[in-house]
């Protein structure tokens, strides 16, 4: 038993540590995302990434009308 539990104890050790590397890195994402794009609410994620998708996706068409006039 004491193998057992040390190597649950092992497992419960490392599964910590991967989880505050993790909760520090997406602090520093936030933290460059607040700097870069300025203060988004924490459920407004999506919706930016929505119209950055869309104004991509309208960029995208119109460089193909723009293409297809200088053909002609």
């Amino acid at each position: 038993m004491s193998r057992l539990e040390e190597a649950r104890r092992e497992a419960e050790r490392r599964l910590e540590e991967s989880r505050r590397e993790a909760e520090a890195r997406l602090a520093e994402v936030r933290t460059a995302v607040q700097t870069e794009v300025g203060n988004i609410p924490k459920r407004k994620y999506w919706l930016m990434a929505v119209a950055v998708g869309a104004a991509g996706f309208a960029l995208a068409l119109r460089r193909g009308r723009r293409r297809r006039k200088l053909k002609k």
